[in-house]
């Protein structure tokens, strides 16, 4: 018999009847007995005796020995690395070692360190601890290709065979991050797979499903389908979601034809469940085949379940456009899109060489070279460069030479990769001179030149160079691609100077992490490594150890111009998948492409309530009217509470009538089915009797069950916003009743989710616990007497302390309830408002309610609440808060055509006044009140003679009660909404100015100076009018009247202007400024912000190209008054970055897509008042909507609208002056 690969590989090695009798020889007992050395401290003969038992197999009581506790509390004091050191040498040479010697290795490891977690090891709990040690420690100092026969041999020794070499082999690797495999440390992988395919096939159905998953994948990559195309088919039909998605990206590598042939072989026996399966695996494996073969699947099909499978991927195998087979291929030159045009790339330049770099531009790099070398000096005559690990310890002036090695480097060739000594001075920290970058500007330095330089100072990071660490020659890339250098010329180069792939590292990422801002298109890149978006979207088998990211693919096509066809196929997949990111993802970019219609309209039929309700939603969303009927149809048969209420109001989204659906009688016999098999857990604390008694329009009664099934249905279908079936019956409900109702509901649920312990309760607990804490805080301060202010030791404190912190403990959550907030969204404005607003102050950080809350803000249709969720889209310090409430935002002025500051003008509250300033209310029979604004903008009641009056008349007869009341909740409403207008619309005014906002003449005397309210606030500022060329006129202030005066007291007629935008020091000239400030004392006027007061600094010519100001740098001033002077002006505390210290003050101008970022030396978190210096000023670009990387690049200064950059410099200078200036010291006193 002749042997085979795997066997010739195994003999060898010499291994292939290895056993527990191989004594003979191994590795050398010195190296064993310095390994275990420090068991010497537990017992001083230990490691010989340990070392003699690994070689010989003798004394296996031993394995009792260093299984005791105090052995193994000793053995777990020694200094231990991640990634494995192997500082003993044992494995330097692994052909040493005897099967049966790592097995007894590994027996003693794991009598020593019993393995608890699966953190750092190879393998998974189904191989045995002995295994799992031995193969950690062979494999440390990242040992690749090892013999994998010994592997084999090894575990076969110790009686764990083939399923725990397959377990190590396909489980993730414990050494490298990110890595799913280990397969890459081994040798003779594709020879075991081979070899062993019987054995291997029989025994994958034990392993855990993360590692059938890798196995199938590494099969296809092999390119090993023709040994195990049978297991392929049946992981692709399995029960683990991971293994099926990998079986079937693996199977799009198999010969069409022998797929094919076994897939009809299947058909003919599978149970339906499978025949479904089987129908996804051709739909997403068989390409052209699929139709064919799907089409005579449903000739004789009769389940349910298949057909639905069959519907699901009509989308998938059939296109609205004609497929021209002779058409150009999608490549580097351009794509063919969803209708059928083709997108052609822009063209692409020569790659540039190398170029001589002359003296005269060297030249430039002296200034900075002369004023590093000062600061090196300096620095090493400071007391700090006593420190063993000061800077100037690995550092040294630079001279002609060491400009000389940078020109070679930069004109050189080859790979660039760790060759950063020649530029670490000029990329210093420490150094920020303008000879850096006008030497990186110079024309001679080519972007061959550049890109050499960006891969020896990047560490080969090619993300790095367009964040805003990039340094200096990160910058001056991004300079390049922002004057049009193309990136594809950028990767190429980079790529052929030694840096990493990087768009290959991006799609295999384990974590999501946006894209930086580029500046420049990146889809031409991506066409010509159009491979890797196929690999990522499984178009093609995997290629790596590392799977591509699905969610990403999508995220790069959708950079593309239009969506291409070849991706449509496996988009109408990705449509359906079971992850709700990658299926709205899919979705999103589907959204125009023409024909798909009737495929989604055939998932209404679906079996899975789910299936059919998201169809529903999707043809809405498209506005696919001409799948109503199919929607109605679907309806007629529908018993999923679910589904039905998604299909309704798919319905009234498109404008279809949906009042048959709204019969009183079947409504609540469907609420008494629904009560029925309500599941109410979670749902104790909700007061079900009180719901109150409820009216439809018409005045009849509405039976009390439909209130109660509501709520459950609305917790059920988890949509806090609300949906256009829950809409249609509050909307059906008499004047007020979907207020109390929803009030009863707003309430209760907020109320439960911030419930707290009580004033008693926090009182026992502290009593509780202090002496213990007291004890503990002493015990600490003694023994880390540095950090004592931590720990404190007055008992009085200690309890205050416990006290506080039990009472802020929140002894509920209504998150998973919060479907219910649906039935909030008609509740009075100004209430809901009010509410929302205190939540999200005192409790914001509760992100998922304060998420809910503000999407049920949004569906209500009062300016009030809307005003809320717009303060939010800037406002909040939850990004991912702020993030959300900007897409609602942006949602609702979508809809509307209107931008989001047009939204904003036209849902400003008016608290119920008149244009005219005055809000009538009537309490009955000749009593009429009026209540109008005082100067100080109160509100203030007059009777029917003119009276002032402090508060409205109770009723005479109870025929005046609905009227008295209605004027009291009038009048209570003005208050609420005239307080809550003033405040943000002086902030929203003040905004517009920083961004030189232009309002139409027509809008702004609509909607600003027309305003009740906000147009006393216009009233107090100065405006300026431009013509229909954008030219400047004249500045004026609306004086209440109707007229209109300038500075010195003279008419303006504004029928002139054709835009009209806030005044500001910084477009004014001096005398100008001078004058308004003149008239605004004259006239008492208090401006609700200054526009004139603030000296304000101005940018000069050498700094328009700089990202950040620095003039602050070092000016120190304590955290707690850096914290209290930023958030008066409007600024709030940064995210935190590692180690739980946040860096930043921060403001969003929402409407202007940035950031305002105030830098400083940092503080931790809880925070804690201590010494901080300022250090910059800058301007971040809003990214989306802050999902993933929420901030992206820097802002160059002169890109920053003047008027903003003047008053955010302002604000910096302000809060420095609240310090005690700058301190030469302020790098070490801010860092103690």
């Amino acid at each position: 018999m002749s042997l085979g690969i795997w066997d010739k590989v195994k003999q060898g090695l010499g291994i292939e009847k290895a056993g527990e009798g191989d004594t003979a020889g191994g590795v050398a007992s010195a190296k064993l007995r310095a390994f275990f050395g420090h068991l010497a401290k537990a017992g001083g003969n230990l490691p010989a005796e340990t070392a003699e038992f690994i070689r010989t197999g003798e004394n296996p009581s031993l394995l009792l020995t260093v299984a005791g506790t105090a052995v193994q509390q000793q053995w777990n004091s020694r200094h231990r690395s991640y990634p494995r050191k192997d500082k003993a040498g044992l494995f330097k040479d692994v052909g040493l070692w005897q099967p049966g010697q790592l097995k007894r290795y590994g027996e003693v490891l794991a009598a020593l360190e019993p393995i608890t977690y699966d953190w750092g090891y190879y393998g998974t709990k189904k191989s045995p601890d002995w295994l799992r040690h031995a193969v950690t420690n062979w494999l440390g100092d990242d040992r690749k290709d090892q013999p994998l026969g010994l592997l084999h041999a090894v575990s076969e020794a110790g009686g764990a065979g083939l399923p725990a070499v397959l377990d190590v082999l396909f489980c993730r690797d414990a050494a490298s991050y990110g890595t799913n495999t280990s397969v890459g440390r081994f040798s003779g992988v594709a020879e075991l797979l081979e070899e062993q395919r019987d054995e291997v096939v029989a025994i994958q159905g034990g392993l855990a499903a993360d590692v059938r998953a890798e196995l199938v994948s590494t099969i296809g990559r092999l390119g090993l389908h023709r040994h195990y195309l049978p297991l392929l088919l049946d992981s692709a039909v399995g029960s683990s979601k991971k293994v099926r998605t990998a079986a079937r990206q693996a199977l799009t590598g198999a010969d069409k034809a022998d797929l094919q042939a076994l897939i009809e072989e299947r058909l003919t026996s599978a149970a339906p469940g499978q025949r479904a399966e089987l129908v996804d695996v051709i739909a997403g494996t068989l390409d052209a085949a699929a139709p064919a073969l799907l089409e005579k699947i449903r000739e004789g099909e009769t389940s349910a379940k298949v057909l639905a499978a069959l519907d699901r991927s009509t989308g998938a195998t059939t296109s609205a456009i004609a497929v021209d087979e002779n058409r150009q291929p999608d490549g580097e030159e351009g794509f063919t899109a969803v209708d059928g045009s083709w997108i052609a790339a822009p063209p692409t330049e020569p790659i540039p060489q190398s170029t001589p770099i002359g003296p005269e531009v060297m030249a430039v790099l002296k200034p900075a070279m002369e004023e590093f070398n000062r600061i090196y000096r300096e620095a090493r005559q400071s007391d700090a460069a006593k420190q063993k690990w000061h800077w100037t310890k690995h550092s040294a002036e630079v001279s002609a030479g060491d400009l000389e090695k940078l020109r070679k480097l930069a004109e050189g060739s080859g790979s660039a990769q760790h060759q950063r000594k020649p530029l670490a001075w000029m990329t210093s920290s420490l150094l920020r001179h303008p000879a850096v970058e006008a030497f990186l500007d110079h024309p001679d330095i080519t972007l061959y030149h550049l890109m050499r330089l960006s891969v020896a100072s990047s560490n080969s990071n090619f993300i790095s160079l367009f964040s805003e660490w990039s340094g200096p020659v990160g910058a001056a890339v991004q300079r390049r691609v922002a004057k049009g250098a193309d990136l594809r010329t950028i990767a190429a180069l980079w790529l052929e100077h030694g840096g990493s792939d990087f768009l290959h590292e991006h799609l295999t990422r384990n974590w999501y992490w946006a894209l930086p801002e580029l500046e420049a298109p990146l889809w031409p890149y991506v066409l010509q490594r159009i491979e890797l978006l196929d690999e990522a979207l499984g178009l093609v088998p995997q290629s790596g150890q590392n799977a591509m990211r699905a969610m990403i693919g999508l995220d790069l096509l959708a950079g593309m111009p239009a969506l291409p066809e070849r991706y449509r196929p496996r988009l109408m997949i990705l449509a359906n998948d079971s992850s709700s990111r990658v299926r709205d993802a899919a979705r999103n970019l589907l959204r125009d492409t023409p024909g798909i219609g009737g495929s989604i309209a055939l998932q209404l039929e679906d079996g899975r309530q789910d299936t059919r309700a998201l169809a529903a939603d999707w043809l809405a969303r498209r506005g696919d009217r001409d799948q109503a009927p199919a929607i109605r149809q679907a309806l007629k048969k529908d018993k999923s509470d679910v589904a039905r209420a998604a299909m309704i109001s798919a319905l009234e989204r498109m404008g279809e009538d949906v009042s048959e659906y709204f019969d009183h009688a079947a409504m609540v016999k469907e609420a008494k089915a629904g009560i029925a098999k309500a599941k109410t857990k979670g749902l104790e604390w909700f007061p079900f009797d009180q719901l109150p008694a409820l009216k439809w329009a018409d005045g009849s009664d509405v039976d009390p069950v439909l209130p109660r099934w509501w709520v459950l249905l609305a917790v059920k279908l988890k949509q806090p916003g609300g949906n256009a079936l829950m809409e249609l019956w509050l909307d059906r409900l008499a004047p007020g009743d979907a207020h109390r109702l929803g009030w009863m509901v707003l309430t209760g649920w907020i109320d439960e989710d911030t419930r707290t312990p009580t004033d008693e309760e926090a009182n026992a607990f502290a009593m509780a616990h202090v002496d213990t804490r007291l004890q503990q805080n002493i015990d600490y301060a003694k023994r880390w007497p540095q950090s004592a202010d931590y720990w404190p030791t007055d008992r009085g404190i200690v309890f205050a302390r416990l006290k506080s912190d039990h009472a802020g403990i929140y002894l509920s959550s209504t998150a998973d309830s919060k479907g219910m907030l649906a039935l909030t969204t008609h509740v009075n404005g100004a209430d809901a408002a009010q509410r929302v607003r205190a939540y999200l102050k005192d409790h914001g950080g509760r992100v998922s309610q304060a998420k809910a809350l503000l999407e049920a803000l949004a569906a209500n249709s009062s300016s009030a609440a809307l005003q809320v969720v717009l303060v939010a889209s800037n406002r909040t310090k939850q990004k991912s808060v702020q993030a959300l409430a900007g897409s609602l935002i942006e949602a609702i002025a979508d809809r509307n055509g209107w931008t989001a500051a047009l939204l904003a003008d036209r849902t400003i509250p008016h608290g119920g006044f008149e244009a005219d300033g005055t809000l009538d209310l009537e309490c009955g029979d000749n009593r009429r009140y009026t209540a109008r604004l005082d100067e100080s903008d109160a509100v203030v009641l007059f009777n029917a003679d003119g009276k002032e009056v402090k508060s409205l008349p109770g009723p005479r007869v109870d025929e005046e009660k609905p009227a008295v009341d209605a004027a009291k909740k009038a009048l209570s409403n003005a208050r609420k909404e005239v307080k809550q207008v003033i405040t943000a619309q002086a902030e929203r005014l003040q905004e517009a100015m920083c961004l030189q906002r232009h309002w139409l003449r027509e809008d702004w005397e609509s909607f600003i100076l027309g305003h009740p309210i906000v147009g006393r606030l216009a009233t107090r500022l100065v405006w300026q009018g431009l013509d229909a060329d954008g030219n400047e006129g004249e500045t004026f202030r609306p004086m209440g009247d109707g007229s209109f005066t300038d500075r010195d007291d003279g008419d303006v007629d504004i029928a002139g202007f054709a835009e009209i935008r806030l005044a500001h020091s910084s477009l004014l000239d001096a005398d100008v400024i001078a004058a308004w400030r003149q008239h605004l004392t004259d006239y008492a006027i208090k401006p609700p912000f200054d526009q004139f007061g603030r000296e304000l600094p101005e940018l000069t010519k050498q700094m328009v190209s700089a990202r950040d100001i620095m003039d602050r740098e070092g000016w120190m001033i304590e955290t707690f008054k850096l914290r209290g002077t930023a958030g008066k002006l409007g600024y709030q505390r940064g995210p935190a970055q590692d180690g739980g210290w946040f860096l930043t003050y921060e403001k969003t101008y929402r409407d202007a897509g940035l950031i305002v970022e105030i830098e400083f030396t940092g503080s931790p978190l809880p925070e804690e008042n201590r010494p901080a210096a300022l250090q910059s000023l800058g301007f971040r670009k809003l990214k989306g909507q802050g999902v993933g990387g929420s901030y992206g690049g820097k802002v160059a200064l002169g890109d920053v609208p003047p008027v903003l950059l003047a008053e955010c410099w302002r604000d910096l200078h302000d809060i420095a002056d609240k310090g005690t200036g700058f301190d030469a010291e302020w790098n070490k006193k801010a860092y103690v």
